[in-house]
């Protein structure tokens, strides 16, 4: 082994020594640069047009507004508008409209229907405009005065644990409503 190690080393010259040296130390120095580099050079794809679009579209909800507006109908809006989005689509509101008789910041849900009232029908009570306490959703409910999401959830417990509600009355069993409340939605409301 020692005599194959002498022909080896007999063989280099200084020069070539320097010369191998220099190509492992070029060749180290090269790995050495891309191991740390951190770029990397994108993907040259062939034959393919960049010109790809990514669309993102947002659920859509269709509501029915009737009543006292401009334009009665079923309208497609964006998930997450609001009473008030409907009522501009629907061109506002008529020269008769009680603008009080719907919570114009609520938000909408999908297959809904919102009737705005005018002041001559509430003042004479008329049936067709009144909530019903026994059969109204949730999001219904929200639209009396002063009945938000949470206390709109409340009556519907407190309708469904009791068996319906026997006098508009039974509304100062649930939580949340007081005298105060239930005097200002007793005419907004039927069995």
């Amino acid at each position: 082994m020692l005599q194959w190690f002498k022909d080896v080393y007999s063989e280099f010259t200084p020069r070539a020594l320097k010369v191998s040296i220099t190509a492992l130390a070029a060749v180290g120095f090269g790995v050495y640069v891309l191991a740390t580099s951190t770029s990397i050079p994108a993907p040259v794809v062939v034959g393919k047009s960049s010109s790809a679009k990514t669309t993102v579209s947002t659920a859509k909800i269709f509501v029915h507004i009737a009543g006292k507006v401009r334009k009665p109908g079923i309208y497609q809006l964006d998930s997450g508008a609001r009473v008030y989005d409907l009522v501009l689509l629907a061109g506002g509101f008529s020269a008769k409209a009680n603008q009080a008789s719907v919570n114009l910041a609520r938000v909408l849900t999908d297959g809904e229907q919102v009737i705005i009232t005018d002041g001559s029908s509430l003042a004479q009570g008329s049936q067709s405009n009144l909530i019903s306490l026994n059969q109204a959703s949730s999001s219904a409910l929200e639209d009396l005065p002063g009945v938000g999401p949470a206390l709109a959830a409340r009556i519907v417990d407190w309708r469904e644990a009791n068996g319906g509600f026997k006098s508009k009355e039974d509304l100062l069993n649930v939580a949340g409503i007081g005298d105060k409340l239930f005097a200002s939605v007793k005419e907004l409301v039927t069995l």
